[in-house]
């Protein structure tokens, strides 16, 4: 007994001293209080390297400070603006997210239907509710017509009008009519006794509801409630997908027919985060946009000046301008260029911003060709400033929870579009969106804190260069292009229905395009016209007239056409059909794999070969591709969740995003097929063993 109660005290002291010797858990880290996504749309990460010299400003702060993952790569084909921002902002590929490109092909009503990914249906319309409603309103000169009362509201308490429709001299007293829509178009037509017009009736609107998956922002709201998430572009489609299907979400995007930053109906404006939002934008819209552009940036978009970069312009007299070699690495000079661009706004600086010189004629049009400069981004920039200033919002400045600010530049891929990535024009695009971006760095510093933030930094898709210019200089360089639009006759989608027709027996009438066999445009995926099946031959090669041609039919031709009509332009055919055999051993398996949708991926995918463009142009340049140049963007992590550092050559993908920010943010993504880089990027003192 005695050596029990001996024991006690012996025991009770170990136990004592373990407890004293046991270390102390290491603290930690305080979550961040905003999350945020930077994103330059069309930007690969060989071009930014590129242009690193001239870079001196938020790119390169990101680039010198941040942890940097060098050879970040999509995984999917048909690397465009939507698929791209939908698998930034769910940390999932396309099969995943269900936006398999910008637009897709859909049997309604009996006909073949273009369908936007940002198209959703307008649950909330009440039927009949048009006849019952119309309101005119004068102001500022023009004449607002509004044939639904949720839009009169908005536009009263904003300003705004969701979808407009301008027509210039319209009015009683020649003055400009801004419609709310088509049905106000009709009612005012049928009360001011002008002949009436015929529209396609339409249910749907702007919204991301072609998601089918949650994003990180979603996640944040459904955790908790008292989050906020503010989402802004240029673009439309950017501006939604980076935000999701959370109405409590505000998601702006510039309105290029007036001029003015503008949301959906799909979003609650009415809602508190969303009537804050709404009131700084409002504002904004008063203050700096509209009527007020030109005034601040002029009749003409002119380069910015650097006396300070290797080369201060493409006419520098220190440029050498005989052989492409002798450019700076990435470049081509502009009078090399020129014939192969989209003269949108003209040929060389300084690009015109209104016909002669003259605003009024073209008050209109003025916006829509600011959207095609820089100028843009210094918008979108000048706007996220506002709103993170903002002390009623106070994103990332209250204890209730951590916020989300997503931000997509747009100019550099519009600008790329029409003169090329490799194009001064270019270069002053990623110049000018670097200065924006230090300034919105700097705001958040001082708003919030570097230590409190975790920033990414990425692109939705690279680019390609123009392959006739590229060809100019190395006649060995593989390239081309396949013209989708009926501009050009006959365009690629006729050509290849055209072969088709004539393998299988079918008639073929070259005009309607309700008569085509297949729909494709600016994506990689094939649409089978399926209002058209089944189709029956003529009497000819095939054998007797009647036989009964369907989609098997459809997908034994394919494949033998594009060999034998295609070659030097696509490598390859996917067949949707045939997606449990596709190889496992070839590369392109897993991009056409993460790219597939069964509902919206179509009835086959071609593989381009290198340098080849599916365009609407016979100019310009383009992207979509799962080579290289489409796929490899910059993943880079700043704030003080992450350390400075170089992945080196591991490999990453710009899905590891949102997995990353929601570790850090306190969710998950269980849809996510990226990986949290927390750790791996993190301060060294709380990195994992």
């Amino acid at each position: 007994m005695s050596n029990v109660r001996l024991l006690i005290p012996i025991l009770a002291f170990g136990t004592a001293l373990s407890a004293v010797a046991a270390p102390a858990a290491a603290p930690q880290p305080e979550r961040p209080k905003l999350g945020v996504l930077i994103v330059v749309d069309g930007l690969s990460m060989p071009r930014l390297m590129d242009r690193r010299p001239w870079l001196k400003h938020g790119l390169a702060r990101l680039l010198d400070e941040g942890f940097v993952y060098e050879q970040a790569h999509y995984r999917h084909i048909n690397t465009e603006t939507a698929p791209g921002h939908a698998s930034l902002s769910t940390g999932a590929p396309p099969s995943v997210t269900g936006i398999a490109s910008n637009f897709w092909y859909e049997l309604r009503g009996g006909t073949v239907q273009r369908n936007w990914a940002i198209e959703q249906l307008q649950t909330d319309r009440v039927p009949g509710q048009p006849p019952l409603f119309l309101r005119e309103v004068a102001k500022d000169e023009r004449l607002y017509v509004f044939a639904s009362k949720r839009e009169l509201d908005l536009w009263q308490r904003s300003g705004e009008i969701g979808k407009a429709i301008t027509r210039m001299g319209y009015g009683p007293n020649g003055e400009t009519v801004v419609f709310d829509g088509e049905d106000a178009i009709t009612l005012y037509n049928w009360r001011h006794g002008k002949p009436a017009e015929s529209f396609e009736p339409t249910t749907r609107m702007p919204g991301p509801g072609n998601l089918k998956v949650p994003t990180l922002a979603d996640r944040l709201v459904a955790a908790n409630p008292e989050a906020r998430v503010v989402s802004l572009s240029g673009k439309d489609r950017s501006a939604m997908l980076m935000a999701g299907r959370d109405p409590r979400h505000a998601a702006y995007w510039f309105d290029k027919s007036n001029g003015r930053f503008t949301s959906s109906a799909a979003y609650d404006t009415f809602g508190y985060v969303g009537g804050l939002a709404g009131s700084v934008v409002s504002q904004f819209n008063r203050e700096q946009m509209g009527p007020r552009l030109p005034g601040r940036f002029g009749l003409e978009w002119h380069s910015l000046p650097d006396p300070d970069a290797p080369f201060a312009g493409f006419d520098d007299p220190r440029r050498p301008r005989t052989l492409a070699t002798e450019l700076p690495k990435g470049f081509v000079a502009n009078d090399a260029l020129a014939d192969f661009q989209i003269p949108r706004r003209g040929l060389r600086f300084p690009h015109e911003l209104a016909e002669y010189g003259q605003l009024t004629p073209v008050a209109d049009n003025y916006w829509e060709a600011l959207y095609d400069t820089p100028m843009l981004d210094e918008l979108v920039a000048d706007l996220a400033i506002a709103l993170v200033e903002d002390e009623r919002l106070a994103l990332g400045r209250r204890a209730a929870a951590s916020d989300l600010l997503l931000v997509s530049f747009s100019s550099h891929d519009l600008v790329s579009h029409n003169y090329g990535a490799e194009s001064e024009e270019s270069l002053d695009a990623l110049r000018r969106v670097d200065v924006q971006i230090e300034r919105v760095l700097q705001v958040l510093e001082k708003a919030i804190g570097r230590d409190k933030l975790a920033l990414a930094f990425s692109a939705d898709h690279g680019f390609a260069s123009i392959p006739e210019s590229h060809r100019r200089y190395d006649l060995d360089t593989p390239g081309g292009r396949l013209i989708t639009s009926e501009r050009v006759y006959p365009s690629f989608p006729r050509r290849l229905s055209r072969m088709l027709a004539e393998a299988l027996c079918v008639p073929y009438d070259p005009l309607p395009s309700s008569q085509l066999v297949l729909f494709t445009d600016i994506t990689w995926s094939v649409f089978y016209n399926r209002a058209a099946l089944p189709l029956r031959t003529v009497e000819g090669p095939c054998g007797p007239a009647g036989r009964v041609v369907d989609t098997p039919d459809l997908d034994r031709a394919l494949p033998e056409v594009i060999a034998r009509g295609f070659a030097e332009e696509l490598e390859g055919v996917y067949l949707a059909s045939q997606r449990a055999s596709w190889p496992e051993d070839d590369p392109r398996t897993a991009f056409a794999r993460n790219a597939f949708d069964p509902e919206r991926g179509g009835d086959a995918i071609l593989f381009p070969r290198p340098g080849v463009l599916m365009h609407w142009d016979v100019r310009g340049s383009g992207h979509g591709t799962h080579h290289a140049y489409d796929t490899h963007v910059p993943v880079v992590f700043w704030g003080g969740a992450f350390r400075k550092g170089h992945s080196g050559d591991a490999a990453a993908a710009p899905y590891d995003i949102a997995p990353t920010l929601g570790s850090l943010l306190g969710v998950s993504l269980p849809d996510a097929t990226g990986r949290d880089r927390a750790a791996e990027a993190g301060p060294i003192a709380t990195r994992r063993k």
